[in-house]
């Protein structure tokens, strides 16, 4: 009987890390997508007169459009990417933990070494400015 589950429990979690592959794909997809809005959005009110009360955009919010000033709805767009890629490193992060006891569940090293690969941070701007001194 242990052995079943030991199995269901490998299996659920590959499960869990193929659907958070999924997951991150679809925030990287609709980043995208926001990121062409907020480029249109930039150059629509570079064509406008600056700070014009009229310069107005219709956005699609959900099932309905809405027609709002380009400065509201570029702050709105800017806001919704922040939040995305709060998600998308969220998931990231899920994934490596998940990845990691998939590893140590199933005994493999190489994809032990390849987790733990995946927990090293990056370099900040500040902390190269400091090596660099």
């Amino acid at each position: 009987m242990e052995a079943v589950e030991y199995q269901a429990k490998v299996e659920a979690l590959a499960e869990d890390i193929l659907t958070d592959k999924q997951l991150a794909i679809d925030y990287d997809r609709k980043r995208q997508e926001n990121r062409e809005a907020l480029r249109s959005l930039r150059e629509q009110s570079q064509k406008s007169k600056p700070n014009s009360v009229l310069a107005t955009t219709t956005v699609n919010m959900g099932d309905f459009f809405i027609q709002l000033p380009l400065p509201k709805a570029q702050k709105m767009m800017e806001e919704a990417q922040a939040e995305l890629d709060k998600a998308i490193d969220d998931v990231r992060q899920r994934l490596k933990a998940k990845v990691k006891l998939l590893g140590e569940l199933e005994g493999d090293e190489k994809l032990v070494s390849v987790a733990k690969a995946m927990d090293l941070k990056s370099v900040s701007g500040q902390d190269l400015y400091g090596i660099s001194r």
